[in-house]
């Protein structure tokens, strides 16, 4: 999700696109290892998810009840609590808190975990952002899933857990999620079916929906400014609106304009793929038309066209903005495995410039203006934001979350440790520990059974309640699997989600048990066996689409076919050779897009054979590679003779098991009679037909004409709705034969 002025976006690749909806991922593998038993019937073990992103966590079992406690917390995603007390840390074993101050995870209320989850799902991904916390951490709001698209918006008071539905049949997250807080926390904007609502708190009983419309769009229409306005564009036209009027405004929104007229963009905003931020004085705006092109207008003369523009590289994803009260911009853009930034003084004077950069995923800005951090897989450094400086290095090790206290406080949350930081004027910094990330070795304490942690080459210590400390010279105990009563053992598990499982046998009574017993200990999956489809892309003569899902694919760390058309090869070689350096399956779609079934053409073996060849030869000169031998006849329109044909040459010809209906404009759906559906109309829809062994296609690029949503833009949905339906995606060669 990308968000405006100094709050940063996570990367759509790993941290954010950790976009955040809590699935169990099948793909996924659990390990346990490190097994101890104290002498006072404590077992301590590590588990370790080997899913899209790994993670491990610490735990201890105490045998007299089997009672589970989590030691460590992987900080894959980062929030603040009960105004800035509490740390909330969410990760594929669930969701804890851990007191700012430093403390050990405990449970978030009402929320799954792998200490109460009773079912298969023990251990999840999280891949598509699902909640939101308010600015002042004092609400939630969660999207529960209903269906494979869709889900229902739920208000969470956290501290007294008290929940009201918000609105029912909400898309899910992909590329943004579907609420955008108040900076007041009084507050929010969402989107419902392509429209857009307010909800505001603290009202006697609630207002019905209809009363709190806004107007057309999608979530990327609104974005608010730090005084609680907010800024809505609706085609060409930039409105302001203040909070403090919202409800007036849309009692009467058929009397009254939705807001003010803040200025008029020279082109038309297109939801479904620009975004727009607003600066820190709300004086001027920054567009990104498709992560391809930055545009800089005053908004006093927003319909100008002299204004400061940035050409990105092709292929760009992941944009990030952040925005300095002095007006000086600084944007991020993921280039395949690069990272780009770029530099604006933003006067009508200034010029986007490329400056150099670590190659880090993420950036926040300090609340001053005058530091920045960035962070990702390199680890963490602090900036000089002004003079675009090294300060000093935070962290090495890869980094997963970092946000502002202050101006001169911050957290970090990197592969070892989450820790308060705080800078003083000469920039020197001061480490505070609040937990640990993850634990290297771990061990009981000779004499005292405290429990021992160590990573990056320093131990700790806590008795199991308070925090984790610091310890010189620990006294390990050597590891054991016996005590009095019981005996420890991991067996391995030939088949299902856990590699191998923590076994207990009591060895005064007759019984061996394990410890995740209630999480499926008979070791099988749920998915009732193998289950594979072959997921693949249709490229034409329009790569929209491309970055966005080599990204999600590439997160979800699945490989995916690529039906190459000749228009695409010869018009994005750059597309190609990504598609092809990310080792996907590149297939044929012919040399051109042409309808097979014209009477324009005699379809014969030579015409076959050089549409073929000439699409082999293409793809040759931009990749050095050659084409797998399989493909299909553009729009999927063949015969037997076309078939035939084909395997005379060697190729074996793809039919498509479900067709998604994702090539239809809303004007030529009403032309055929057939039904139109929003993206995730489609997904719920394929994900009612898959089997195992389908092909499932989905067309890249533009359609000309009207259509509003499209799959590609909504593919970590269709991924992660595949992937908890217990399906593995694999290359059309895996299926087709």
């Amino acid at each position: 999700m990308i968000r405006s002025c100094n709050i940063t976006r996570c990367n759509e690749l790993v941290l954010a696109l950790l976009l955040f909806c809590v699935i169990h991922d099948l793909s996924a593998k659990i390990r346990f290892s490190g097994i101890d038993i104290s002498n006072d019937s404590r077992v301590l073990f590590r588990v370790d998810n080997y899913g899209i992103c790994e993670e491990s966590a610490l735990f201890a079992s105490h045998l007299v009840d089997f009672s589970l406690k989590q030691f460590t917390a992987f900080p894959t995603k980062l929030d603040l609590l009960e105004n800035g007390r509490m740390l909330l840390v969410r990760n594929s074993f669930g969701w804890t808190r851990i007191p700012v101050v430093g403390g050990l995870p405990s449970l978030f209320t009402d929320y799954p975990s792998f200490i109460e989850r009773s079912d298969v799902s023990a251990v999840t991904d999280e891949k598509v952002e699902n909640a939101v916390v308010s600015r002042d951490g004092k609400w939630l709001v969660l999207l529960e899933s209903v269906s494979a698209a869709y889900g229902d918006l739920i208000l969470m008071n956290i501290s007294s857990g008290a929940r009201t539905l918000i609105a029912s049949h909400v898309e899910k997250a992909d590329r943004h999620f579907p609420v955008r807080w108040c900076p007041t926390s009084q507050a929010f904007i969402y989107e419902r079916n392509g429209t857009l609502y307010y909800y505001q708190l603290g009202a006697t009983s609630p207002i019905e929906e209809r009363y709190r419309l806004i107007g057309e769009g999608s979530i990327t229409c609104a974005v608010w400014e730090e005084q609680g306005d907010f800024f809505y564009i609706k085609g060409a036209t930039v409105y302001r609106m203040r909070g403090s009027e919202l409800f007036l405004r849309s009692l009467y929104r058929d009397f009254l304009e939705i807001g003010y007229i803040a200025g008029t963009l020279p082109f038309t905003f297109e939801p479904d793929f620009d975004e727009f931020y607003i600066a820190p004085d709300a004086g001027s705006l920054l567009i990104s038309k498709a992560d391809r092109t930055l545009f800089f207008y005053p908004l006093e003369d927003a319909g100008r066209t002299t204004a400061p523009y940035l050409q990105l590289p092709k292929l760009c994803s992941g944009i990030t903005v952040i925005w300095s009260s002095d007006n000086i911009i600084t944007v991020f853009a993921r280039n395949g495995t690069v990272q780009i930034v770029y530099r604006l003084h933003a006067d009508a004077e200034s010029v986007f410039v490329l400056i150099e950069s670590p190659n880090m995923d993420n950036a926040a800005l300090s609340p001053d203006g005058k530091r920045a951090l960035l962070w990702g897989e390199s680890g963490a450094v602090l900036y000089d934001y002004r003079q675009w400086r090294t300060i000093r290095s935070i962290s090495e090790v890869p980094s997963y979350d970092c946000f502002w206290l202050g101006y001169d406080d911050f957290i970090i949350g990197d592969e070892d440790r989450i820790e308060r930081i705080h800078i003083d004027q000469d920039n020197d910094i001061t480490r505070n520990l609040i937990c640990l990330s993850s634990a290297n070795s771990f061990a009981f304490e000779v004499s005292t059974n405290r429990i021992l942690a160590s990573n990056n080459g320093a131990w700790f210590v806590t008795d199991g309640s308070s925090v984790w400390a610091e310890i010189q010279e620990p006294v390990v105990r050597p590891a054991s699997l016996v005590s009095g009563r019981y005996r420890v053992y991991l067996e391995e598990q030939p088949t299902g989600l856990y590699e191998n499982l923590p076994m207990i046998r009591n060895t005064t009574t007759v019984g061996t048990t394990t410890l995740v017993h209630k999480h499926d200990s008979s070791g099988t999956s749920s998915s009732g066996g193998d289950k594979t489809i072959a997921l693949c892309f249709d490229v034409y003569d329009d790569a929209t689409g491309v970055s966005h899902v080599l990204d999600a694919l590439d997160f979800f760390g699945v490989q995916a076919t690529f039906f190459l058309n000749g228009e695409c090869i010869r018009q994005y070689p750059a597309a190609v050779k990504r598609i092809v350096d990310a080792g996907h399956e590149a297939a044929s779609l012919f040399f051109a897009p042409l309808y097979l079934s014209s009477s324009r053409y005699i379809i014969d073996n030579d015409f076959i054979s050089r549409g073929l060849a000439r699409n082999e030869d293409e793809f040759f000169v931009v990749t050095d590679k050659e084409l797998t031998l399989f493909w299909h006849p553009p729009f999927y329109i063949s015969s037997p003779e076309i078939m035939e044909a084909a395997r005379s040459l060697g190729y074996t010809t793809v039919t498509r098991d479900i067709d998604p209906d994702d090539t239809f404009t809303r004007a030529e759906a009403l032309q055929l009679g057939v039904p139109f559906r929003s993206a995730s109309e489609i997904i719920d829809a394929i994900m009612e037909k898959i089997q195992s062994g389908f092909v499932v296609p989905i067309r890249l690029g533009l359609l000309s004409g009207s259509r509003e949503t499209y799959v590609y833009n909504r593919i970590f949905v269709l991924l992660d709705a595949i992937t908890a339906a217990g399906y593995s995606v694999v290359p059309v060669s895996k299926i087709v034969r």
